[in-house]
């Protein structure tokens, strides 16, 4: 990475092209000061935010059990933060990350609908109905983990027509109109401008967001940030807030 390139924001789908890419094209934080953070795709906007000014610094985003997969490949980062406590266990119980996590957020779970709600959505039972084309996160996203415990205890049965890898990839076919509705962040409807449907039965469900450094000993510039997300008026944190997060 040139000294005074600007800040990259990287969306990754797959796990071998981010590896490839994060290894050979970026170097971390203990080489140059250089600083490679790997976050949840919900975040996408609130990192547009943060590094917008912070040079030296990149962010890979892509749904947190892909960003696991990828450190556990061998993938060169210096902060990993997932949208759920499973994602982030893995990757300390493996050995990819040897930080101490801490929440920084939260993020409630919505009922989401195309714009104009052309599936006539009135309810969370509406999930269930086969002529609307629905939409969830895969089981072993944050996001769709939290929307299967949701459903089931609301015993709701969804009639499921795609499975996202990413809440971020989930909410822009809604916004497109590829499907009639979905489960997602509330962040993620609010940056998408997606209806929302009100769901009593979603109440208390919700995601906390954890940030921990890949070492054990994080360079001095992997601090500087950590601390801008774990600092309440850091600007990460204020910029959680500002785009809907929820407190730790």
């Amino acid at each position: 990475m040139a000294t005074g390139s600007i800040t990259r924001l990287r969306a990754v789908a797959a796990a071998g092209a981010a590896v490839s890419m994060v290894a050979a094209g970026c170097a971390t934080a203990a080489d140059d000061g250089a600083v490679v953070v790997m976050a949840a795709s919900s975040l996408t906007d609130v990192m547009e935010t943060v590094f917008e000014d912070r040079h030296r610094a990149t962010a890979v985003m892509a749904g947190s059990a892909t960003l696991v997969a990828q450190l556990a490949a061998g993938a060169a980062a210096d902060i990993l933060i997932t949208a759920d406590a499973a994602t982030m266990d893995r990757a300390t119980a493996d050995g990819s990350v040897r930080g101490t996590p801490a929440v920084i957020a939260t993020n409630a779970l919505v009922l989401a609908a195309a714009p104009g709600n052309p599936g006539r959505v009135t309810a969370l039972a509406d999930l269930a109905r086969p002529d609307l084309l629905v939409g969830l996160c895969s089981a072993d996203v944050p996001c769709g983990a939290l929307a299967r415990q949701a459903l089931q205890a609301a015993q709701v049965a969804p009639s499921v027509d795609t499975l996202e890898l990413s809440v971020r990839a989930l909410a822009t076919k809604l916004a497109l109109g590829e499907l009639d509705a979905g489960l997602v962040y509330a962040t993620d409807a609010a940056a998408a401008h997606l209806g929302v449907v009100d769901a009593p039965e979603l109440d208390g469900h919700a995601n906390r967001y954890y940030i921990a450094s890949v070492s054990a000993e994080p360079a001095p510039a992997v601090q500087a940030v950590i601390d801008d997300f774990t600092d309440p008026g850091g600007i990460g944190a204020t910029t959680l807030q500002a785009h809907g997060f929820g407190p730790p």
